[in-house]
């Protein structure tokens, strides 16, 4: 992997801060209720600060500011790091993350068998933060009951990434678990890649 430049790093450090104003705005909160929600450790004035830029995110701050949002830190970053880096750059990395809430969302018939085996991994249906890293093993698996190489896999996981937006939340149904017939499609997937 090569190493990131100054503009990358200043992109993604703006691309993060944004993805916490956008999960504040989608949920209709004021920066004082989520400077309140902090419990007196980021102000509102900070936070504004954070937002817009004028202040640099540390990675405590930013930890504190997605719990705050009830917001899981993982898919922030993945969120942020999709916006800056074009997809094609993360095909033939060796792993990726995903939540389960949104591998269990999707109606792609080819993604059936991953579907079905987060859904034993996970049978309590309470995952909507969680977040899985597939290995190079775990791909392997799962290419393998889908009838496709691993790179098929990995790519198919990031075509449909690639076609789903990254701002929309990924819930289940009430519950946290999926009705007859599936989970919705209007769920977003994510991934974040990983070094490995």
């Amino acid at each position: 992997m090569q190493p990131l430049n100054e503009e990358q790093q200043v992109g993604f450090a703006a691309a993060l801060c944004a993805q916490l104003r956008q999960s504040r705005h989608r949920q209709g909160l004021t920066q004082a209720q989520v400077a309140a929600r902090t419990g007196g450790l980021v102000s509102k004035a900070a936070l504004a600060n954070y937002e817009t830029g004028h202040r640099s995110l540390r990675i405590d701050v930013f930890w504190v500011l997605a719990r705050a949002l009830g917001e899981d830190c993982g898919r922030l970053i993945a969120g942020a790091e999709r916006s800056i880096v074009p997809a094609s750059a993360l095909r033939g990395r060796s792993a990726i993350s995903i939540r389960v809430a949104d591998v269990l969302a999707t109606t792609d018939v080819a993604l059936a068998p991953v579907r079905r085996w987060f859904s034993i991994r996970h049978p309590e249906g309470v995952v909507d933060d969680v977040t899985e890293s597939l290995g190079e093993g775990a791909l392997k698996a799962l290419a393998n009951l889908m009838g496709m190489t691993v790179n098929e896999c990995r790519d198919r996981l990031i075509d449909l990434a690639e076609n789903t937006p990254v701002e929309a939340p990924a819930r289940l149904p009430s519950g946290g678990v999926p009705q007859q017939g599936g989970p919705r499609r209007d769920e977003a997937v994510r991934f974040q890649p990983t070094s490995g």
